[in-house]
């Protein structure tokens, strides 16, 4: 309000009173007096325009009052760069710049409003005008602060992160005590992947205006992706509680929730940013995956489609749009049947969309994030061509590369890239033991870490590793591709292609001459940028090359060198006591809701049939929690069908921690395996418990990871060869087990076979021969690159 030119206002409180109430604070007394004085006058823009500023100092939507004086006054500059500063704060920039351009044909120099015009125009997007509009500021206003941190935003947006670096420093030795200064730096610092040093700048931020929201908001982003998620997310609340309408602390909480897979509370989040948002696109599609992960389809693909009607060619709605047919988890038979032939459909329309224009550009970042068809591996039948479909459309969106040329070493560089290195069934199994045993004087080995979430085991991978990057250092997904080339491997090794969106982009590169994938998640990558696919020849099916795009290279035993890492087993009186009253021997169905299939039902309904008096344990899904309850209801259904009594039978009890999980192993008599999703580290686990698993083999290699382990364990009579023979096997263990020594018997023959399923070498030097074989192979072809589609499609 400074600055105005003010005409005496109706009644005895003139004009320069009732400003100096709103500089000196007095905002709720001055909020009634203007209603008052309002009443008497509406027709005064300069009552509306002060009405407005006060509600926005308190808080509360100034927004119609602002209008309301523009509209009176439309030549009054205060209210037109107030307007502009509020939809500025409703993430409205194009009406921002309107605004500003409004109160400039006002006062033409007003310095003020011309660094809120440049500074609007780079939130629009047009950095280009920005950075004119701000340079010419700065040649009559250089010591500037407020322009120096503008021009320094506007130069990171153009990629220009070192001019945009020195304007930022400049800014705080000018201004130590702008806190905007500080921030800025801070800003700059994140894209150039210094996240310590981020870190410094938006605490000195802090330290300067310790309520200063936004940088509350971006510490927290900076220390979320460098793994401190409980300060994150201390640093996102107290940004809520200062202001609680800020939509972006709102959505990096959620995003930090979902993260961690807190997806009711991520939902409360999202919404709550779109109350001030409500046309906010990433915000919308960031709502929709939540509601995806909860199961609610339907109302995910009203936000997505919500999104498009605004922005057609927004490519990350596209792409999530494509993937959200596809269920967490299906309820009937007709409905998993169904899937394949929906996501078929959903690949149609991407498709036509994708092809309608062949010049359509598509940013990097939005590919990076892009939505996975991860869900697809969990219902019955051969996708590959389905995958592929998937592949060859997110490939044909990848800019060309030039010719690979790795430099002669001495040893064959091995890049290994994961989100999981961490204790996780990806490092415990495929992982840990090849790392542990590869020949280092045939391999160097560099690791890339996606993920966040870092341990003891984090700690121990970078002590085995030649070089080893991760979000530390790599803000996004340029960056790691950046890494890559400088890193320049002979090999790609990425063990769980699918399991999360920045790997499935990198691998969908061709960033080495030789490219393979494991089974961290068990299904072809449908990428034609991998070559091979390592597996176990104990966990394919004869037939089992047409389910791959890759090559299939089945290794020795199951593919992997795994060891027991030891865990000691902890009390669990609060499941003991849930299973006391019930009678009978203790099946325990120890993997997530996402691996019952509703066909699986009666088998498990017959099982109980067959043994009588018994207890079936599942564990509630610690991702997707809801989805056990809806299997629940699957399964009572199918028990009272069959004339049982579900509460006499069915317990669910929560996840357990893995020394939790092991006192569960020891007080149960039988395993049962999944039948359509099988589970490795699971059954792995409960061998080395002497707990007997009854496993089927079936007809894809996710079917029969824990037939595969058995059958490595020389414990082959437990695995089933059709439904029938699995209701079998499991009901005679069950009998069995009501003998306590043919109890003790059964577990200690399984025990004895536990250390033969681990430590096995020739697994990595198989590894290894395959890959100085395969390498030697692609040297002799000619060089590639990847033309799969138009090279226009990718932008920056």
């Amino acid at each position: 309000m400074r600055g105005r030119q003010v005409a005496p206002a109706p009644g005895a409180i003139d004009a320069r009173q009732l400003v100096a109430m709103f500089h000196v604070g007095r905002h709720p007394e001055l909020e009634s007096l203007l209603r008052v004085l309002i009443e008497r006058a509406p027709h005064s823009g300069f009552l509306w325009g002060l009405f407005g500023a006060t509600m926005q100092a308190q808080g509360k939507d100034g927004l119609p009052a602002l209008q309301r004086a523009t509209t009176l006054s439309p030549d009054d500059f205060d209210a037109q760069a107030a307007l502009g500063r509020v939809f500025i704060e409703r993430g409205l920039f194009e009406e921002a710049v309107a605004s500003f351009s409004r109160a400039l044909a006002i006062q033409p120099e007003n310095q003020g409003a011309q660094i809120a015009l440049g500074d609007a125009l780079r939130l629009l997007g047009r950095f280009e005008e920005a950075e004119v509009c701000l340079r010419g500021v700065l040649r009559s206003a250089p010591d500037s602060a407020e322009l120096l941190v503008c021009l320094s935003d506007t130069l990171g947006e153009l990629g220009r992160v070192s001019e945009a670096e020195a304007f930022s420093r400049r800014a705080t030795q000018i201004a130590p005590a702008y806190a905007a200064a500080h921030f800025c730096l801070g800003n700059i610092l994140c894209k150039s992947a210094r996240f310590d040093e981020a870190k410094d700048s938006f605490v000195a931020a802090l330290q300067v205006a310790p309520e200063y929201v936004p940088a509350l908001d971006n510490l927290g982003n900076v220390l979320q992706e460098t793994g401190n998620l409980v300060k994150a997310e201390e640093c996102y609340r107290r940004a809520l509680q200062l202001a609680p309408a800020h939509a972006n602390a709102s959505a990096n909480l959620g995003r930090l929730l979902v993260d961690q897979s807190r997806f009711i509370e991520a939902e409360a989040c999202y919404r709550d940013a779109l109350k001030t948002q409500p046309e906010n696109a990433e915000i919308l599609e960031r709502l929709g995956g939540v509601l995806v992960e909860l199961g609610r389809l339907k109302d995910a693909e009203n936000c997505y489609l919500q999104v498009l009607d605004a922005q057609p060619d927004r490519a990350t709605a596209r792409l999530a749009l494509a993937t959200a047919v596809l269920p967490v988890i299906a309820q009937t038979s007709e409905e998993t049947a169904s899937v394949a032939a929906s996501f078929a459909r959903s690949l149609d329309t991407l498709s036509g969309w994708l092809h309608a224009d062949p010049g359509r550009q598509i940013r990097t970042a939005d590919l990076a994030s892009a939505q996975q068809p991860f869900f697809l591996a969990y219902r019955d039948g051969n996708h590959v061509d389905l995958l592929s479909r998937y592949g060859d459309l997110i490939a044909e969106c990848l800019p060309s590369h030039a010719a690979l040329s790795c430099p002669p070493r001495a040893r064959i560089r091995l890049l290994v890239v994961s989100h999981h290195v961490r204790r996780h069934s990806v490092w415990d199994i495929v992982l840990r033991g090849l790392l542990l045993h590869l020949d280092r004087t045939r391999f160097e080995v560099f690791l890339y870490h996606l993920g966040n979430a870092e341990d003891e085991e984090t700690a121990f991978a970078r002590s085995q590793l030649d070089g080893w990057r991760d979000r530390h250092t790599i803000g996004d997904a340029s960056g790691w591709l950046a890494a890559a080339a400088e890193d320049c491997p002979d090999v790609i090794f990425y063990p769980e292609i699918g399991m999360s969106s920045i790997c499935y982009f990198l691998a969908a590169h061709r960033l080495a001459p030789l490219q393979v994938a494991s089974w961290g998640h068990p299904i072809t990558t449908g990428l034609a940028s991998i070559d091979l696919f390592l597996s176990g020849e104990l966990l394919e099916p004869a037939d089992a090359d047409t389910h791959y795009r890759e090559r299939l290279i089945r290794l020795p035993g199951t593919g992997c060198c795994t060891s027991f890492l030891p865990v000691t087993a902890e009390p669990i009186p609060d499941v003991e006591a849930a299973v006391l009253g019930l009678d009978g021997p203790r099946f325990v169905i120890a993997q997530r809701a996402i691996k019952f299939d509703p066909d699986d039902d009666e088998v498990y309904a017959r099982i109980a049939v067959a043994t009588g008096p018994s207890v079936f344990i599942l564990l509630r899904d610690p991702i997707c929690p809801w989805a056990t309850d809806q299997v629940m209801v699957r399964l009572e259904s199918a028990f009272r069908r069959h004339g049982l009594d579900p509460t006499r039978h069915l317990v669910v009890i929560p996840w357990l921690s893995p020394g939790k999980f092991l006192a569960l192993l020891d007080l149960c008599d039988v395993f049962l395996d999944c039948p359509v999703f099988s589970g490795y580290t699971t059954a792995w686990q409960a061998i080395h418990r002497g707990l007997p698993i009854v496993a089927i083999e079936g007809s894809y290699m996710r079917q029969r990871l824990a037939a595969g382990l058995l059958r490595k364990a020389g414990l082959s009579s437990t695995v089933a060869s059709s439904a029938d023979d699995y209701i079998g096997i499991a009901t005679r263990l069950a009998e069995e087990c009501r003998d306590p020594d043919r109890r003790k018997a059964i577990r200690a023959e399984v025990l004895a076979a536990a250390s033969s399923v681990d430590g096995d070498i020739s697994v990595v030097r198989s590894f290894e021969r395959c890959l100085v074989s395969e390498l030697a192979a692609c040297r002799k072809r000619p060089e590639r690159r990847i033309e799969l589609g138009s090279s226009e499609r990718a932008s920056g």
